[in-house]
């Protein structure tokens, strides 16, 4: 496994941020470590139909 700079900086690329991961390493670093926290913060459900929220409808017109 890679280690964790030469992750972050494939990530970055794959972002298409290497003009901030040379400009501004430490905040795309801080980007990449939130968005880690934030998938990590969900459980994936076991049917891949299912929804995490009730689906909405749009209202229908007024007559």
């Amino acid at each position: 496994m890679p280690d964790t700079e030469t992750a972050n900086a494939a990530l970055a690329a794959a972002a298409g941020a290497q003009r901030a991961w040379a400009d501004h390493r430490a905040d795309v670093e801080q980007a990449i470590a939130a968005a880690a926290r934030l998938r990590s913060g969900f459980t994936r459900p076991a049917d891949p139909a299912a929804e995490p929220l009730p689906a909405h409808t749009a209202p229908e017109p007024k007559r």
